[in-house]
This record gives structure tokens, sequence and C-alpha cells, in this order.
């Protein structure tokens, strides 16, 4: 399995401005609204099981990354939506930095192994250096993808 299969190239934000996790929320579930995967109410309820999420213990797991994630009810699939925040956003990370690469997992309540799955292959993909300054340096979704790919293996 590779993370990549789950990543479409509209999901991928590029230098975003940040805010609140609330607005970095949004913002990544709109996403989802845009690629017509989820519609406004449904992003609504993402975003409400996100800061739902949030509150049990910050998904900002470290070395400038969050990882949230949520299943939703009807929804048939998992996705993960990137979101790059070169300016960093405040995640109350474990480390305390900023967070400047969000992994956004939602996922199916029908497969909830696979969520699981998917969010320790990431966690992997983030103990690599080089990944990490490649996609925060990445001009295009499409450069985000291969750069998974190469290391995604």
């Amino acid at each position: 399995m590779s993370i990549a299969e789950y990543i479409r190239p509209e999901c991928i934000l590029l230098n975003q401005a940040g805010g609140s996790k609330r607005e970095v929320f949004e913002m990544l579930a709109g996403s989802l609204v845009g690629a017509s995967l989820l519609d406004k109410a449904g992003a609504d309820v993402l975003v409400r099981k996100l800061e739902e999420r949030e509150k049990l213990s910050t998904t900002g797991v470290g070395e400038g990354v969050a990882i949230p994630h949520a299943s939703l009810e009807g929804f048939n699939e998992t996705v993960i939506v990137i979101g790059l925040f070169p300016q960093g956003v405040d995640f109350a990370s474990v480390d305390s930095q900023p967070v400047k690469v969000v992994f956004m997992i939602i996922g199916s309540q029908s497969v909830p192994r696979l969520h699981i799955q998917i969010l320790a292959r990431i966690v992997r993909l983030c103990r690599n250096k080089e990944l990490m300054n490649k996609l925060q340096s990445s001009a295009a979704p499409d450069e985000v993808l291969a750069s998974i790919k190469e290391v995604d293996v």
C-alpha cells in the first residue's frame, strides 16, 4: 500500500497562509468540497469532528507535521488532503514547534483499520527529512505527489 493512491492533486494545497487550527481544517475540508467529495454540510461536520479529535490530544506530531484525522459516516472512501503552510501554524504540537505540513486523513467508518495503517505510514514517511524538505519546496501538487511516490514504496 502506498499513501499516494489516497491523494488527489486537487486536494494538495500549497503555500497556504495558515491561521488557527479551525481555519486550517476549513481550508482543507474546502478542498474536498472543491473536488466534489463532500458537500458544504459534510465539510462542516468534518471540521467539527476534527476539532473534537483535537480536544482529545494534539495531532501535531512534531518536526513541523500534523496529521488530523476523522472518519465520516456515509463517506465511502479514504482520502488524504495535504496542506503546506510555510509560515507555520500553531497546533500545540508535542515539540511546541509550528506545523508546516498537514496530512489530513478522512476515512470511512466501514474500514477503520485502513485509516490506522495510513496514519502509521505517514508517521514513518515524516521521519524522512529529505522528503519533508521536498514537500515544503514543491511548486505544484504533482511535485508533492511525485516526491511521496519516490519514497513510499
